[in-house]
C-alpha cells in the first residue's frame, strides 16, 4: 500500500476493532455491514420484546434504509421512544457506531458491494465447499487457493452471450466487465427502463419511478467532462453505474459508456499502471515475472493435494529452497544502481 491507508475497512460489530481503526487508520471509513448487525438483533431484543421483534426487525430495516442523517437522527428517537429501549446496553452500541453502518452515513464510500447481503451468502457457499470445522489452517489456504484458480478458469464466454435489453450500452459493457460486474450493471438497465425523467436546470434531471412517489434521484450530466453525478451515489459505493444515471446516458444516445465508469476491479483484464515513463519496462518486466511465479506456485499447490505424500514432500523441499533463496536475497545490494523493480496493482483492482 505504500503506507496509504484502505479507502474502507469492512468489519464485525466489535468496539475494540472499532477503536483499533480510528487510531490507526485516521482516514480509513470503517463500515459494518447490515447483515452482521440484524444477525444479532433477535438475540439481543428478542427478550426484552417479546412478541413485538417483528415489528422492531421493521422499523429498525426501514431506519437504515434512511438516506439523510438529520432524518436518520429524529426516526432513532422515535424508534428508541416507541420500544421503551432508552437504558438498553445494546441500544447504546447500535447508536455508537451508527456512522459505521446507517445508511445516512456510509452512503458515497467505496465498497465494491461487499456489504450486501447476497455477498454475504456467496462468501458462505464458497467457504462451505473450502474447509470445515477440522480443516487446519495451512489446508484452508491451499484449498482456497486452488478452489479461486479453478473458478477462474471456469469463467468462459457463454457468460457474457446473454444480451437481455439490447441497448448498445449493454452489448459494449458485455465485452469489457467480469461476469460479476457486467450481471450487475445489466441488471441496472433493466430498471432503469421503469423511470421517467423531468429536466431541470443546469443540466440537471430528476429521476422518478412510475410508480414510487418517493425516492426521486437528482442526476447531474456534466457533457464537457462526460462526467454523471447521481444523488443516491451507488457508483461511488460499488463501482457500478445506478439505474438512475444509466437512464440520463440512454436518452442522450450515449451508445458505450464513458471509460471512467469502467474501474479496473471490475475489468475482465485489469491492468498495472506504470508510474513514469523511466520505471515502464522494468513495470513490464515485473509483472510478467509476477504473473509466471503465481501461475508456478497455483500449479505446484494444484499438484501437491492429490495426496499426502505428494503435500509433505513440497512442503518439505519448499520449504527448504525458499530459506536458501532468501538467505541468498539478503546478501545482495537493498538498492539498484539503475531503478527498482516496482510491481504495483491499481488501487481500483
Amino acid at each position: 500500500m505504500r503506507g496509504r491507508c484502505p479507502q474502507t475497512i469492512i468489519s464485525d460489530l466489535d468496539p475494540s476493532l472499532r477503536d483499533a481503526i480510528r487510531s490507526e487508520f485516521q482516514g480509513t471509513k470503517h463500515v459494518i455491514p447490515l447483515w452482521n448487525i440484524l444477525n444479532k438483533v433477535h438475540s439481543w431484543f428478542s427478550l426484552p420484546l417479546g412478541s413485538r421483534i417483528v415489528e422492531f426487525k421493521s422499523e429498525f430495516n426501514a431506519l437504515f434504509q434512511i438516506e439523510n442523517t438529520e432524518e436518520f437522527e429524529l426516526q432513532w428517537s422515535q424508534m428508541i421512544s416507541m420500544f421503551g429501549l432508552g437504558s438498553d446496553k445494546h441500544i447504546d452500541l447500535l447508536y455508537s457506531v451508527r456512522t459505521s453502518w446507517a445508511q445516512s452515513y456510509v452512503r458515497g464510500y467505496f465498497l465494491a458491494q461487499m456489504a450486501t447481503t447476497a455477498y454475504s451468502k456467496s462468501i458462505d457457499v464458497f467457504f462451505e465447499g473450502v474447509f470445515t470445522e477440522h480443516t487446519c489452517l495451512r489446508s484452508f489456504f491451499e484449498q482456497v487457493g486452488i478452489s479461486v484458480n479453478f473458478r477462474h478458469q471456469s469463467h468462459d464466454e457463454t457468460q457474457y452471450t446473454n444480451l437481455r435489453t439490447y441497448i448498445p450500452i449493454e452489448e459494449h459493457a458485455r465485452s469489457i466487465l467480469t461476469p460479476y460486474a457486467f450481471n450487475s450493471l445489466q441488471q441496472e438497465l433493466l430498471l432503469a427502463m421503469q423511470y421517467s425523467t423531468s429536466e431541470v436546470a443546469n443540466g440537471s434531471y430528476v429521476i422518478r419511478h412510475f410508480k414510487r412517489l418517493d425516492g426521486d434521484r437528482l442526476v447531474m450530466w456534466l457533457a464537457e467532462e462526460e462526467q454523471i453525478h447521481c444523488s443516491c451515489k451507488e457508483f461511488e459505493s460499488s463501482g457500478i453505474l445506478c439505474r438512475h444515471a444509466l437512464h440520463v446516458l440512454v436518452i442522450k444516445n450515449y451508445f458505450q459508456l464513458p471509460d471512467r465508469y469502467y474501474l479496473s476491479r471490475w475489468r475482465r483484464e485489469c491492468s498495472f499502471p506504470v508510474e513514469d515513463e523511466h520505471n515502464t519496462n522494468q513495470s513490464i518486466i515485473g509483472r510478467e515475472w509476477f504473473q509466471e511465479y503465481q501461475s508456478l506456485v497455483e500449479t505446484l499447490l494444484s499438484e501437491s493435494s492429490i495426496t499426502k505424500e505428494r503435500s509433505d514432500y513440497v512442503r518439505k523441499e519448499l520449504t527448504k529452497e525458499l530459506n536458501r533463496i532468501l538467505n541468498e536475497v539478503r546478501n545482495l545490494p537493498e538498492t539498484d544502481d539503475v531503478c527498482s523493480m516496482n510491481v504495483s496493482v491499481s488501487p481500483n483492482s
